[in-house]
């Protein structure tokens, strides 16, 4: 990475940490360009889709963030929840909603031998009986270790983190919304 890299991705770190809004971030950029070499939002997140090789996905919501316009809604010129129209008044789509899909993520993870060492640390996880310390501790995870994988309704050969590359992946959201809705 070149400094002008690791200078634009601790500025965009810290606009995601300050909760600075876009426009205050490229306003900063405009007025303290004479003096820093930092990069408009856009620009950032075009070179972190290049760097990372993750591309973002677009999908264009309703005004009231009812559903986005996607699989059985893509033709739809008026929303079936809120029937408000697709599009403001000027024909253009009310939001987007930038979605990063998640296997290149994982896909990443491996190109780093650092990453990868982090990543093998259930395998190499020492349990202490009767001590809960780590979800690798838990009831729910040793019973998971003695199920079977299924897919699609077809039994698998192996037992869940049976393997050495298995990855235990866990999804938590509390209060999660695309945009601010009533």
């Amino acid at each position: 990475l070149t400094d002008e890299d690791c200078d634009n991705i601790h500025a965009f770190q810290l606009k995601l940490v300050r909760n600075i809004p876009h426009r205050v971030f490229n306003h900063m950029h405009q007025s303290f360009q004479h003096k820093m070499t930092i990069d408009s939002e856009w620009v950032i997140l075009r070179r972190l889709a290049t760097l990372s090789g993750i591309q973002p996905i677009n999908y264009d919501c309703y005004v009231n963030s009812c559903i986005a316009y996607t699989d059985n809604y893509s033709h739809h010129i008026q929303c079936p929840f809120c029937n408000e129209s697709c599009y403001d008044t000027g024909g253009h789509v009310w939001q987007h909603f930038s979605y990063l899909p998640l296997i290149p993520h994982i896909q990443g993870f491996f190109q780093s031998p650092d990453m990868i060492h982090l990543l093998s640390y259930q395998k190499n996880y020492v349990e202490e009986p009767g001590i809960i310390q780590d979800i690798f501790d838990s009831e729910w995870y040793h019973t998971l270790c003695q199920t079977d994988v299924e897919v699609d309704g077809v039994k698998q050969k192996h037992k869940f983190f049976s393997r050495k590359h298995d990855i235990a992946f866990s999804l938590s959201v509390d209060g999660f919304l695309l945009f601010n809705r009533c």
